[in-house]
């Protein structure tokens, strides 16, 4: 009696490649690792970045003149806004230059809005929203929550919550979403680029 074949073997699975702090990079997305300087006298383990504080200390904000109300910026609809937290006007600094003052920080809150809208997409094209944590991301089936700005700096509130706070991982979603603007940039004038290729 011929002897049967042995059925195939499964295709052993892939573990997720971990970021030097320990966490899974997102499937899809290329892994970028941070470069450490080395420092004489620290052990390299030292060296490894560990996950930051997801619950950091709230910034402090007192002092600051802190409005929703842009007077300079107009945004595109489904730009996300940031509070503007503003120095309030110091005597001696006349009108035009405290406008000139607010233009350029409005504008850089707007360019703010416009990267974290541009994470929000890349993480819809990667399917973040089919395990988000946020119930409304599940719900539309695309990245739509935000960080509490009240509670974070900028530079973290512009990746959504399912970005773990992970140098790494930050800095990975930080560069594909350079490359997409750069392959937007590329294209020919009057091409129509949509969302480019974070489309999900």
């Amino acid at each position: 009696m011929p002897r049967s074949l042995p059925s195939p073997r499964k295709p052993a699975a892939v573990a997720p490649l971990l970021s030097q702090a320990g966490n899974p990079f997102p499937p899809g997305l290329k892994p970028v690792f941070v470069p450490l300087r080395a420092m004489p006298g620290i052990p390299p383990e030292r060296m490894w970045p560990r996950p930051l504080d997801p619950n950091p200390p709230r910034p402090d904000f007192s002092g600051l003149v802190t409005t929703e109300t842009y007077l300079y910026e107009a945004f595109d609809p489904g730009t996300p806004r940031f509070k503007l937290r503003l120095q309030p006007r110091r005597r001696g600094r006349s009108e035009a230059q405290y406008a000139a003052y607010r233009r350029s920080l409005e504008r850089h809150f707007h360019a703010r809005g416009v990267y974290l809208k541009a994470v929000q997409l890349l993480c819809g094209a990667l399917g973040n929203f089919r395990s988000c944590g946020q119930g409304a991301c599940r719900r539309e089936k695309a990245c739509c929550a935000r960080r509490d700005e009240d509670a974070f700096s900028i530079e973290l509130a512009m990746f959504p919550p399912c970005v773990p706070i992970d140098l790494d991982i930050i800095e990975s979603y930080r560069e594909e979403v350079r490359a997409e603007i750069g392959r937007l940039c590329a294209r020919p004038a009057g091409e129509d680029s949509g969302a480019g290729d974070f489309v999900a």
